[in-house]
């Protein structure tokens, strides 16, 4: 059934599917053909994706334009399994799918910014977990700071790109005709977090950036002072931004390892 709602060409009547005619499995209405009945489930189904990849996925279908996104998502589906019953999850190769489509011949940047909405709607949905206790850490030595593992809150990401991302994300209401924005030479490296219910990205300096997404990666803290030292940073710049980060309530757990 799956094959046959995803795969139009399939939907005739006369072409066996599996060995068997359509009519085998599809029982035909008084009224039309088995091809009618099942075309209603068809239809159905690519209008519900769409729907929530354009919901997920807004600044991509916002520069790519409608029609385009509309063949996007058809290419999509057609091609890429959806094992998902949530409709919030069909999103989760789009990113990786855009690498190789032909939109991102014209718009290289396309597969990142996937990359950033996928990560600001897991942060949407992600179920936040108490920010750490700053009283949980009195007492705690240079060599247990050392070796801590930071927790971060599962709406926490760090999306690296070659394009100003977060640029072209925050201008996704913004008339196309309207849109002037520097591509070439302009990486980005963003935060995506949660402030109450609402996604914010902002962007980071390489260091803070390179900071946090070795502790996303589990790396003790002790290591990533170490790893920044040689580029200028020091346990004060660390401290520093460990401090914003508590502010931020972005810090779940700290556990010495």
């Amino acid at each position: 059934m799956a094959a046959l709602i995803v795969n139009g060409d399939r939907r005739d009547a006369c072409t066996p599917v599996e060995g068997r005619d359509l009519g085998a499995l599809v029982v035909a209405p008084k009224h039309g053909t088995a091809g009618d009945r099942l075309q209603v489930y068809a239809g159905g189904y690519a209008v519900r994706v769409q729907e929530a990849l354009a919901e997920t996925f807004p600044a991509v279908a916002h520069v790519v334009g409608g029609g385009a996104f509309a063949e996007l998502v058809r290419r999509y589906i057609e091609t890429t399994p959806l094992r998902s019953y949530n409709l919030n999850d069909a999103g989760a190769a789009l990113p990786r799918f855009l690498r190789d489509d032909l939109l991102t011949a014209g718009l290289p940047f396309l597969p990142d910014l996937a990359r950033l909405e996928w990560q600001v709607a897991r942060a949407f949905h992600a179920h936040a977990q108490p920010a750490l206790d700053p009283a949980a850490l009195a007492g705690w030595s240079m060599d247990d700071w050392g070796r801590a593992i930071l927790r971060l809150q599962p709406w926490v990401a760090i999306v690296r790109s070659d394009w100003p991302i977060r640029e072209i994300w925050e201008s996704r209401d913004t008339p196309i005709e309207d849109i002037n924005i520097a591509l070439y030479d302009r990486p980005d490296r963003v935060l995506v977090r949660r402030a109450g219910d609402a996604v914010l990205c902002e962007s980071l300096d390489d260091a803070e950036a390179d900071a946090l997404g070795a502790l996303l990666e589990g790396q003790p803290l002790g290591s990533v002072v170490a790893a920044l030292t040689p580029r200028g940073g020091d346990p004060a710049t660390v401290s520093a931004w460990f401090a914003r980060w508590m502010a931020l309530r972005m810090i779940a757990d700290c556990l010495i390892h």
